[in-house]
This record gives C-alpha cells, structure tokens and sequence, in this order.
C-alpha cells in the first residue's frame, strides 16, 4: 500500500468516526480516545527504537573504523 493509499484510508476512516461519535455513548467514547493515545505512543516507542538502533549501528562502524585505521 502507498503512503498515498495510507492517507486516503486514514480520512476514511477518520469520516466514519466522525459520524459515529455523537451515537457513541461515553464509555465508548472513552475506549476510543485511549485507543487512538495508545497508538499515538506505540508509534513514537518505534520511532524511537529504530533510532537507538540506528545509533547503536553508527557505534559499531566507528569503532571497527578506529580499529582499521589504527593498525
């Protein structure tokens, strides 16, 4: 799927929520607020896994460079 496809999904949905939410009682309503925060997080907790692994990648490169470049 494209990031295009992705996005025009996301409005879709987006649409039907939007629709749905003056039905929705509150306990449900409420579901879904921490649902839609859960998501917001796991996202960013894998933004931020892939930059430490990215880091982490950069220290073994320079550390084999120093070690190349030393002998």
């Amino acid at each position: 799927m494209t990031m295009h496809e992705q996005k025009e999904e996301g409005k879709k949905s987006e649409m039907m929520m939007m629709m749905l939410w003056d039905k929705l009682g509150d306990s449900e309503k409420k579901a879904l607020m921490l649902r839609k925060l859960e998501g917001k997080i796991m996202k960013k907790e894998s933004k931020i896994k892939l930059l430490q692994y990215k880091v982490e990648t950069l220290k073994t490169i320079k550390s084999i460079v120093e070690k190349k470049c030393n002998h």
